[in-house]
């Protein structure tokens, strides 16, 4: 019996697809497996995830807000020089059809009930951000910190605490380390950055970069 080209076709298509899926999932439960290693190795708690943690801290990081079918994925817990942090991957989705977009940052965040940061968002200066200051879009500049205030976008709702906050020093650090992105209120502190946690043999690098920032804004 002859089979008909459509349904060899079809056929074909259908056992590339599903080869296409379980590759995918290798990759996964290795990236898994892997990640659950090194949390055994360093003291860590892995989980797969946290569903609708997000909720907890959107009145923290706008991006908790944003779009649909948020995620919060892959999550360490622990301490990095004695003090507690918890980093993890998140996504959401923004338009849908053909301009469907799936956006997803990795981020740590730091939580000490000694602190009460003032309400701020700092995210890198860009065109889109210049435009919008013509228009009337908040970003609180320093007149004597130039460089600071080219790099960065700074927004939040007491514009005074948070030009006392943002000291010389730490303005001085930030303009020499550009593209960070950091949000806070009261004690919680976000720091997050485009893509999916780091490859588990440069998760130590970027922990380390992490809490080199947390310490330029953590008083206590």
């Amino acid at each position: 019996m002859t089979v008909p080209i459509e349904w060899a076709l079809l056929g074909g298509g259908l056992a590339l697809v599903g080869g296409v899926v379980a590759l995918v999932r290798a990759r996964a439960r290795r990236r898994r497996e892997a990640l659950q290693e090194l949390c055994l190795i360093r003291g860590f708690r892995f989980e797969d995830g946290r569903p609708g943690a997000e909720r907890t801290h959107a009145d923290v990081l706008g991006l908790f807000d944003a779009g649909h079918s948020r995620k919060w994925g892959c999550t360490l817990s622990g301490s990095k020089n004695g003090v507690p942090f918890t980093a993890f991957e998140y996504e959401w989705v923004t338009g849908g059809g053909k301009s469907r977009h799936t956006h997803q940052v990795r981020a740590i965040v730091w939580e000490d009930p000694r602190t009460a940061f003032p309400m701020f968002a700092l995210t890198p200066e860009g065109f889109l951000s210049r435009i919008g200051q013509a228009f009337g879009m908040q970003d609180i500049d320093f007149v004597d910190a130039p460089e600071f205030s080219r790099a960065y976008r700074l927004r939040g709702d007491d514009e005074a605490a948070i030009r006392t906050f943002f000291t010389p020093e730490l303005r001085a650090f930030l303009a020499a380390t550009p593209d960070q992105r950091v949000s806070a209120r009261g004690p919680s502190l976000f720091w997050w950055q485009n893509g999916r946690l780091p490859a588990v043999e440069a998760l130590d690098e970027w922990l380390d970069e992490g809490d080199r920032l947390r310490r330029r804004f953590f008083k206590t």
